[in-house]
């Protein structure tokens, strides 16, 4: 059945993007930050009182270098999206992007003073941010270009060379100082938000993977439960829980019986049946508190914790009759049934026996289960 993912896991998945697609994220943010630029201008030239907040002259002259850089940006858009279907792969383009966004920004910065938070929320996420998202080469260039000019501007201004924040008028009044302070949290936000949303998601779907990655490490892809290092680990831990706390705890070895036959007389894909059958039987036959892994092809290991050896036997006759019963229809619609021979072993009689050591005994009940007729449980002496 095929999913249609939502826009927060298509955002989440940027890792798995093209180099075009990720330089592009950094194009489309540059769109509404440049939009918001403008839209500022046109809200303070609106007001009755801008020619106090504003040099008007150098805020038009700042406003149609903006029109370049939007437009500068829409034709670069345009450009990664001729790329993506052609040549996806192609990183100049990614280096050509976030290089147009390191130069836009600091020029943003300048017109309405470097010395502000947003300079600093910009040269601090969005390095951050690329190193998690984009090449490493490319957000170390880039990053050197945005504090190359970061600090020419910040020192032409202080010697003198260029003014500091030429949009803005020197403040004179409350009123002043409160445009200019507001103005500038505006400018941060969407940078702010932008970069929180984008890590947020990033994250959340890098843990996810991860979960699923260690999940997958633990199972067994054909039968759905413990694979021989998961089971081996609850062993490792119920022994040592054993040890300290004292109650008993039995490990069982089983095999299916005859199941090359089952391969030879049925083929491969009824013999995967047959194990996956047998999983789940075996899964609702124990306890919620049980382990019960593939131990390596047609055997499985149960762990039973805090259960002594009558308690084991009832368990795993239960095991045993369930198998038993189970009926297994081969490709050719032909049924057969299968069966188990069981080795258990349980630890009351010494707590410190090892894992190595209660593997050894129960498959040497299991052996002798199979020499006294299969289809049987046998306890180890």
């Amino acid at each position: 059945m095929t999913t249609t993912k939502t826009w927060r896991q298509k955002l989440a998945a940027v890792l798995e993007w093209s180099p075009v697609d990720k330089g592009q994220i950094l194009l489309v943010m540059l769109v509404p930050i440049l939009g918001q630029y403008m839209l500022w201008t046109l809200y303070v030239l609106d007001r009755s009182d801008h020619t106090l907040l504003v040099n008007v002259a150098a805020l038009n002259r700042v406003q149609q270098v903006e029109g370049v850089m939007l437009a500068g940006a829409l034709l670069l858009i345009a450009l990664g999206l001729l790329l993506r279907r052609r040549h996806p792969d192609s990183l100049w383009f990614q280096h050509l992007a976030v290089q147009y966004y390191a130069i836009v920004l600091p020029f943003l910065g300048y017109g309405v003073g470097l010395n502000a938070i947003s300079t600093g929320i910009v040269l601090i996420g969005a390095p951050i941010f690329g190193f998690i998202v984009l090449n490493r080469r490319v957000v170390w260039l880039a990053t050197g270009t945005a504090v190359s000019l970061v600090l020419s501007i910040s020192i032409a201004t202080a010697e003198g060379l260029l003014p500091y924040a030429p949009v803005m008028q020197p403040v004179t009044s409350a009123t002043v100082l409160s445009f200019q302070t507001y103005s500038v949290l505006s400018f941060a936000a969407p940078h702010f938000l932008f970069i929180l949303l984008l890590a947020d998601q990033t994250l959340h779907f890098w843990r996810e993977r991860e979960n699923t990655i260690r999940e997958i490490s633990r199972t067994d892809m054909l039968t759905g439960i413990p694979n021989r290092r998961s089971i081996m680990e609850v062993l490792d831990k119920e022994v040592a829980r054993t040890r300290r706390h004292g109650p008993p705890l039995c490990v069982v070895i089983l095999d299916l019986d005859h199941f090359k036959k089952v391969n030879d007389t049925w083929g491969h894909p009824t013999g995967d049946k047959v194990l996956r059958e047998a999983a789940r039987v075996l899964r609702e036959s124990i306890r919620t508190c049980d382990c019960i892994g593939r131990y390596g092809g047609e055997e499985f290991m149960i762990v039973l914790p805090d259960t002594n050896a009558e308690g084991a036997a009832v368990l795993l006759e239960r095991c045993r009759a369930a198998l038993a019963a189970t009926i297994i229809r081969a490709e050719t619609g032909k049924t057969f049934t299968i069966s188990a021979s069981f080795g258990v072993v349980c630890n009351v009689k010494d707590m410190n026996m090892d894992g190595e050591t209660l593997i050894r005994l129960a498959d040497e009940a299991l052996y002798r289960a199979k020499e006294n007729g299969r289809n049987r449980v046998e306890m180890a002496a």
